[in-house]
């Protein structure tokens, strides 16, 4: 009896690794990139807004969320396979919540920053990426200043546009 428990166990367990290993065969390590470009140059966005220096902060904000995913390589409009360009359309702060005190006066923002992005395939000239308006945002109290919150609020926003950039580029779905 304890010979044929023991067999009985030994199938079981070899049908359940092999229902485990034919569950993982789809399974790959690495970029799911599909498409056939693998570097790419974001040069200075336009600034077509009142804020001076938003393109600084949302192209640098991009190139570091392409450097953080790693599935393009950030190279130089000479050697990219994709060039993403872009304009910084809008800037907008809207009061959240009022103060207490005066309720005129605004205690938190909300920052909105809203970039037309399109890419093409620089080798090609094929359209990558579709003309496309993609807003990014991020919350801020007002303490001492509103200069203040704001030049703390703008790497958030920045991240916040880039994120959702990499993520056209990258996803394929």
């Amino acid at each position: 009896m304890n010979r044929r428990l023991s067999s009985r166990i030994a199938v079981i367990l070899a049908v359940l690794g092999c229902v485990l290993t034919a569950g993982c065969m789809g399974y790959r390590v690495g970029p799911v990139l599909k498409a056939d470009y693998r570097s790419v140059a974001v040069p200075m966005f336009k600034n077509k807004t009142y804020k001076p220096q938003l393109e600084a902060q949302i192209t640098n904000g991009i190139i570091k969320r392409m450097q953080t995913d790693g599935t393009l390589r950030v190279d130089s409009e000479a050697g990219a396979d994709v060039i993403v360009n872009g304009d910084i359309i809008r800037y907008n702060r809207l009061a959240l919540r009022l103060s207490k005190q005066d309720t005129k006066v605004p205690r938190e923002y909300r920052l909105v920053i809203t970039v037309h992005v399109k890419a093409h395939d620089r080798r090609t000239g094929k359209v990558v990426l579709k003309p496309t308006d993609v807003s990014g945002s991020a919350d801020m109290f007002i303490g001492s200043d509103l200069q203040s919150a704001e030049y703390q609020a703008l790497p958030l926003v920045a991240d916040d546009v880039a994120r959702q950039v990499v993520s056209l580029l990258v996803e394929s779905w």
